[in-house]
């Protein structure tokens, strides 16, 4: 019913009234550490100011660190004080030699002003135990649930066997879908996991998965998940970045995880408990495995670097320099005795680790694959053109599976290492019968 003309002018000052109440409500709501400065905080310092790299001898990767001086001796937090607060006073300062964030734009207006106000309003720590490391409390504001139904397939960038071959774990958007590989159907979806999952590793001999993932620049974790409904993610760590790649040892004892923060992380895979932290890389941990004995952890970097370190006390053991470019893949064989190791824009590497000389010999691949594993033909090469070459060790391209529609962003091979299973960006996922040579099973991964 419309309204009488006389009214609507009363209409519409009432209305003016409660959308100003709403703004003066919304701008005297405080800001919250845990919910808007923790976050923003973590995105644009913890690199340079964090575990790793404390610049200025200044860390502010938990609220404790951040309200102590770094090698200036000045204040970085004065509550209700922003000219004595040291931290905000480096954010606004003019000369762009002595800014923060250095060698970067200055932050956004908005940005400034949220911290602002964070100080004048009193620096209040709203996140718990100031020790709280910042990426855990960026954590509770990164987790979401995952989407009832997919408006879109998402890029498949996980995949992982079950120990029986029966099922397949698969990347989602903030979850694992399982699927059956007999039917291709969706047995069950686990939530609580990061927005991006870029590992999948079923235990060996239980129903245990690890998963790595986060959230670009702002988070990453290894999380252990047991399948069964309702259970929870047991999270093993919080990072300032993503977690790339992750991987059990053959007999279960330990897991291992790469991270696009320079780090390689070895655990206790029954206790979740971190045994070493392992600095041998100067860039993002890509891939991460283990030597068949489990003896040796194996990792390639995007800094154009092959290494091999001890998985019982972290020790490099070997390391292989020969790329100018970021190493994608790299494999151990069999024996534990050669690493195979893929570049971009580069032929496969062989490197014989073991002897002296550190022998090498190059094998030309076809459609710049960036995957690589053993299967039992030979080996399996998958990569932007959306073929799967299977090749013998001396570069004879054997067959080439035809099927997958896009670039192939994930490659696992079952229990018996004559299936294989690949996903790919358009969200579809091939159950490949290396016997014949063809799919047996082809679904599109999205619930």
């Amino acid at each position: 019913m419309p309204l009488p003309r006389h009214a609507a002018p009363l209409f519409l000052f009432a209305w003016a009234a409660v959308l100003g109440a709403l703004h003066v409500a919304a701008a005297e709501t405080p800001v919250s550490f845990r919910k808007d400065v923790a976050p923003l905080l973590q995105r644009r310092c913890a690199a340079c100011h964090g575990e790793d790299s404390a610049k200025g001898g200044y860390r502010l990767d938990t609220f404790q660190r951040m309200s102590k001086p770094g090698d200036s001796d000045l204040s970085p937090l004065a509550a209700g004080q922003t000219k004595d607060s040291e931290l905000y006073q480096l954010l606004i300062e003019k000369d762009a030699n002595d800014r923060m964030p250095q060698k970067a734009d200055a932050l956004p207006k908005h940005e400034i002003a949220l911290i602002e106000r964070w100080i004048n309003e009193g620096a209040i720590n709203d996140g718990g135990p100031p020790d709280r490391p910042l990426a855990e409390l960026v954590r509770d504001t990164l987790l979401k649930p995952a989407p009832e139904t997919y408006a879109h397939a998402v890029p498949v960038t996980a995949l992982a066997y079950s120990p029986d071959g029966t099922q397949l774990a698969v990347s989602g958007y903030y979850e694992v879908t399982i699927w059956d590989i007999d039917t291709g159907a969706l047995v069950r979806r686990i939530g609580g996991l990061p927005e991006r999952i870029t590992g999948i590793a079923w235990h060996p001999k239980t129903k245990q998965l690890a998963v790595s993932g986060g959230s670009p620049a702002q988070w990453g974790t290894v999380a252990l998940i047991d399948p069964s409904p309702n259970a929870r993610p047991h999270f093993l760590c919080d990072l300032p970045d993503m977690v790339l790649c992750v991987a059990f040892s053959p007999d279960g004892t330990r897991l291992a995880a790469g991270s696009a923060d320079r780090t390689i992380r070895l655990f206790d895979a029954k206790s979740g408990k971190q045994a070493h932290v392992l600095r041998n890389h100067a860039d993002w941990v890509q891939t991460i495995a283990f030597s068949t004995d489990g003896a040796h952890v194996l990792t390639a970097s995007r800094d154009r670097t092959v290494r091999i370190s001890s998985a019982a006390s972290g020790e490099v053991e070997a390391t292989y320099t020969g790329y100018e470019t970021a190493v994608y893949s790299a494999i151990f064989s069999y024996d534990g005795q050669t690493v195979l190791s893929l570049a971009q824009n580069n032929p496969l590497e062989y490197w014989q680790w073991t002897t002296g000389e550190k022998k090498t010999r190059r094998m030309e691949v076809q459609g710049h694959p960036d995957r690589l594993a053993w299967v039992a033909s030979g080996l399996a090469l998958a990569g932007a053109d959306g073929l799967v070459r299977i090749q013998t060790t001396n570069g004879e391209t054997l067959f080439t599976l035809w099927g997958q529609p896009d670039s192939v962003s994930a490659l696992a091979v079952g229990p018996s290492s004559d299936q294989i299973a690949t996903g790919s960006y358009d969200g579809t996922v091939c159950v490949w019968n290396l016997g014949c040579g063809t799919w047996v099973r082809r679904f599109v991964a999205s619930p």
